[in-house]
């Protein structure tokens, strides 16, 4: 018999447990290495657009991998 209130417990595993730390670490040094490459940016003029672009692609795949990838990973 079920009482009220003490329904079956639902719980979500996820299926990328060393999957999703490793995706987290990458991205975490994705975008703090973005950071760095911003301030570096500006110490080399002759290719100060270039190390700053690829600052931005960095950190913009540093959001990406969290948001977008590990939700299709965990499934949810």
């Amino acid at each position: 018999m079920d009482e009220i209130g003490r329904g079956p417990v639902e719980t979500r595993q996820s299926s990328g447990g060393v999957t999703t730390v490793v995706a987290l670490v990458v991205s975490l040094a994705l975008f703090i290495g973005g950071m760095f490459l911003f301030g570096v940016a500006f110490e080399f003029p002759d290719f100060g657009a270039l190390i700053f672009s690829s600052g931005l692609v960095a950190v913009c795949l540093g959001v990406f991998i969290p948001l977008q990838v590990l939700r299709h990973v965990d499934g949810a």
